[in-house]
């Protein structure tokens, strides 16, 4: 341990080697030794007595290698082991010793209460004897209790179920259930329901029959809400002093409700104080406690204070609060009064009945949490933290090459460690810095695995069938969408076409109408088009099902699929138009770009053409920019690893892998290594060969590191009009560094529109694209902007953008552009060259993040956010009985939410109040399911848990429980 940086202190509260010279004739025998019994039999060791290790029968050799760093110097002059009587250990007690005096018995570890009892009053040394056989039984402590007069909890326990039934059919759930003695980590559990209750009931009396546990039994309590703090005291002959006092410091994260951050001191004239000291020494008086160290966990409740449960030892961890609490108190712990009390009376006697107020110093542990999991590289987290001003301890609970996980009780924390410091703020300074390396993932360094980078496009909702609510609202495969249309800040009226046609005699066919694509549709429909709804080869059923909310009423004139030759498709098209005229064919979805652009020019309408046959092809894209002089990406593309090796072997990784045109989620993934990335390349390669694309090819890019956007147009003959900027809001949590938040609209006169705007133009010259609306998603790197690829339709996303977009423009959306480029130029020339800066109205996509994982329960708070002053739209795929996760990618986020209202400052509080749901895990209430409660205490590292002690078929090797 580092001793801390605090004057000697004061005479007569510090134990004197010198001053116990005269002792080494005397022995003293620690029971079970372990932890913080280890420190005790140091400190005996210390003051020049002899020591004996006294091993209860159940103790496992795991047990008896447990020392303390701190206990390197303590040499035992024997070790035994408890006999089949107590006068046959003490008599191998007596031996052990030899020549010197035993003086006293000290229980150690919780294990050797028993032990201890009845051997030092065999012995007829201090004692608390053995008036009370099961002292460590908390259901025999809570009876002694309740007899008292003090506050109890109410219980139910013993050997079979028949015991506990009646109990647990009365008690209002949850309950806490857990064997009667305490020891490792107790098999704590919460259970929410009866059903729960036994489970956990047989699973414990089964791991504690298989390990031959004495006094197998379980016990079952009401939950207690409340604070929880522990009450250190040491007795001699029924005068208790309280030596320190500490509270948990317990947090909900990571969808956990009770997630240790640390233990705090808390004051002895604190009003916590002034009522749970007389408490605990009326429950150590109960329990007929007249003389060593005890461990009291309570609970503050609404009612008053409440015993979880009496420890009738030191409090365990190793002893590592040692340090602290001398600095605390001025000069003295829980260990050196526990000596005192059985070797030196005087010294124990000069002791305060309680500690000094304030503290002499500030400090408290801190216990690490885990907010990612993965495989663990190196720990440099806990480097850091033994640099700070503060540090004292630190327990290593992770080394490399361990797997760790998000904590969520303390089998999945993560270490934890000793701080304390003359001055709190420095003290403060260095608790903020071990929990920003818990909240920045930096505590630990993780081995790097491939993740996906891209948003979910409309394509990938394919397979998911669509249906409609009773409430109103879309269902598709269990995504629902609601959507509010009677709620714009900007209601806006229908746009009529300024063409000179008379109403429905025109067609307008539509290539592949799903998501926003059907929305085009829909706007060409209320200008009083005709619409052919023209599906090309690929596409399937569902897809062809993928109607936004907002196009319920849109009719199809006809709905034909794409032939085997364009003079096939030409009749079936002129089939459906019959006498109407054909005014344009546009483009829907991103399959349907081939389609599109061969048919238009084909049947001599507004096109792109096909002097570029795969303009979809994200490769072929990279080369065209980069052959007119713009940025591009380092690539390599082909259908076969071989093409792609020698770029790999090249490239710095990570590096980029996917399809080569854009279709759903595009399978887009971020590979660390060439191993990675060959392994995605035939992932993708035989997921397209399967799906039977036409273009099957995969592409390994350089991975753009910048802020990424999103450039919408719409051209007419080559002129691009600019209907919007986005950028991503992307962060790092749960473990993953990108993880969508929302998408913002960027202002067409700030700093990074006036790069881009030319930039992406110069891109759909360099592509030849010039009729239609464009998607181009653009990074922003160190050297400027880059390409990601550009998709030749428009925005994606069922169009729920447009209420948002139309308010920020003050009344036009990229649908509205692209309706007008192919029926009405005049319309379109009216339009702007960019939209209008400062917007009109306050607005952005608000994609939802989850911190929890579980099967969701209820939604109220979805509910709530739909009766935001700001609410437009609502889509989410989470409905009751759904699982959820922690969201670190676009498949596990839990939905996304469309904001928009003339005043900044509510749309500001209507994302900060999703964003605390979001923090609270109340997004979505979940199944309750039984946790673990308590607290893991010496040894518990050493044993496995209860489960596992009853799935494991390898030996009858006992295991102390």
């Amino acid at each position: 341990l580092k001793l801390p940086q605090f004057a000697e202190p004061p005479l007569g509260l510090s134990s004197s080697r010198q001053e116990f010279r005269a002792m080494a004739s005397k022995c003293v025998a620690i029971v079970d030794p372990y932890s913080t019994g280890c420190v005790v039999a140091l400190e005996c060791f210390n003051r020049g007595f002899k020591v004996v290790a006294l091993w209860c029968k159940e103790a496992t050799d795991e047990l008896k290698t447990h020392r303390p760093n701190s206990c390197d110097a303590l040499v035992y002059i024997a070790e035994l082991t408890e006999r089949a009587t107590v006068a046959q250990t003490a008599k191998a007690l007596q031996a052990a010793a030899g020549e010197h005096e035993v003086v006293a018995v000290i229980v150690g570890g919780e294990s050797g209460v028993p032990l201890a009892d009845a051997l030092s009053e065999h012995m007829g040394l201090r004692t608390n004897g053995t008036q009370i056989p099961q002292r460590r039984d908390k259901k025999i402590q809570q009876e002694l209790v309740k007899a008292a007069g003090l506050r109890s909890v109410r219980q139910a326990g013993g050997t079979s179920l028949a015991d506990v039934e009646a109990f647990l059919e009365s008690e209002t759930m949850p309950v806490v259930v857990k064997p009667v003695e305490s020891a490792g980590s107790d098999g704590v559990k919460l259970c929410h329901n009866i059903e729960e209750a036994k489970e956990h009931f047989s699973l414990l009396m089964n791991a504690q029959r298989k390990v031959g546990s004495q006094g197998a039994a379980v016990l079952c309590q009401e939950f207690l809400k409340g604070k929880e703090y522990v009450i250190d005291h040491v007795s001699v002959d029924g005068e208790h002093k309280t030596v320190m006092m500490w509270v948990y410091d317990k947090r909900a994260v990571n969808g956990a409700a009770f997630v240790y951050h640390g233990m705090l001191p808390v004051r002895s004239d604190s009003p916590e104080a002034k009522e749970m000291i007389p408490y605990v020494r009326g429950v150590l008086d109960a329990l007929q406690i007249k003389n060593g160290a005890t461990h009291g966990e309570v609970m503050m409740t609404p009612s008053g204070a409440c015993l979880v449960e009496m420890n009738c030892r030191a409090h365990g961890g190793d002893g590592t609060w040692v340090s602290l609490a001398k600095a605390l108190t001025g000069g003295y712990s829980q260990v050196d009064a526990n000596a005192d009390s059985f070797l030196d009376l005087e010294k124990f006697k000069a002791l305060p009945d309680r500690p000094p107020a304030p503290f002499k110093a500030a400090g408290q542990e801190v216990m690490l949490v885990s907010f990612t999991e993965g495989k663990v590289v190196a720990t440099p987290g806990y480097d850091k933290i033994r640099s700070l001003a503060s540090f004292i301890y630190l327990e290593e609970a992770i080394k490399p090459g361990d797997k760790i996980e998000r904590t969520t009780d303390l089998f999945t924390n993560v270490g934890s460690c000793i701080l304390m410091n003359k001055d709190p703020a420095a003290l403060k300074k260095d608790i903020d810095c071990i929990r920003e390396m818990e909240q920045d993932f930096s505590m630990f360094e993780l081995e790097e695995h491939p993740y996906a980078l891209r948003r979910p496009r409309a394509d990938s909702l394919g397979g998911r069938k669509r249906a409609v609510s009773g409430d109103g609202a879309e269902l598709l495969d269990g995504v629902v969408r609601t959507h509010s249309a009677d709620r714009l800040d900007i209601p806006l009226p229908a746009r009529k076409s300024s063409a000179d046609l008379k109403e429905g005699t025109s067609v307008v066919v539509v290539v592949d109408p799903y998501s926003t694509g059907c929305c085009v549709g829909h706007e060409a429909f209320k200008r009083g088009f005709k619409i052919v709804a023209l599906w090309s080869k690929e596409i399937s059923d569902e897809m062809k099902a993928h109607r936004p909310l907002s196009c319920n009423d849109l009719e199809y004139l006809a709905e034909i699929t794409e032939a085997e030759t364009l003079e096939a498709t030409e009749a079936l098209v002129k089939e459906a138009c019959g006498t109407s005229k054909l005014m344009a064919i546009i483009c829907g979805g991103e399959t349907g770009v081939p389609c599109a652009d061969a048919l238009s020019e084909h049947m001599k309408v507004r096109t792109n053409g096909t002097q570029i046959p795969q303009r979809r092809d994200k490769k072929i894209q990279q080369e065209l920019v980069k052959a007119s002089g713009l940025r591009s990406v380092r690539q390599a593309g082909g259908t076969k690893i071989s093409d792609v090796e020698e770029f790999l072997k090249s490239e710095s990784m990570p590096v980029v892998v996917k399809p080569v045109e854009s279709a759903g989620s595009d399978g887009v993934k971020l590979c660390h290594s060439i191993e990675e990335a060959t392994e995605h390349f035939h992932v993708l390669m035989n997921a397209q060969q399967r799906v039977g694309s036409q273009g099957a090819a995969v592409l390994c890019q350089e991975f753009l590191r910048g802020k990424e956007y999103v450039i919408d147009h719409v051209s007419l003959d080559g002129v691009h009009k600019t209907v919007m900027l986005w950028v991503y809001d992307k962060r790092a949590v749960n473990g993953a560094a990108f993880v969508y938040h929302g998408m913002l609209p960027v202002p067409s006169d700030s700093a990074e529109a006036k790069v881009l705007i030319p930039y992406v133009r110069g891109v759909l010259v360099a592509l030849q694209i010039r009729n239609g609306p464009t998607h181009g998603e653009v990074m922003m790197t160190a050297d400027g902007p880059c390409l990601v690829e550009m998709n030749c339709r428009a925005h994606g996303g069922d169009g729920t953008w447009m209420p948002l977009a139309r308010a920020l423009t003050g009344g036009y959306s990229q649908v509205d552009a692209s309706v007008d480029c192919f029926v009405d130029a005049a319309a379109f020339k009216a339009l702007p060259d960019k939209p209008a800066a400062p917007f009109k109205a306050s607005g952005q996509e608000v994609m939802l993040v989850s911190f929890t994982k579980g099967v969701v329960k209820a939604m109220k708070e979805i509910e709530t956010i739909k009766q935001l002053p700001s609410f437009v739209y609502l889509e989410t795929a989470i409905d009751v009985g759904s699982e959820i996760d922690y969201t670190v990618d676009l498949f596990t986020n839990v939905g996304s939410a469309i904001l928009l209202h003339k005043d900044s400052a509510q749309l500001k509080k209507d994302i900060e109040a999703i964003r605390q749901m979001e923090q609270d895990c109340s997004l979505f209430e979940l199944e309750d399911h039984a946790e673990t409660l308590g607290r893991p205490r010496a040894g518990s590292e050493l044993k496995p848990h209860y489960e596992e002690l009853v799935n494991d078929q390898s030996n009858g090797s006992c295991i102390l429980l």
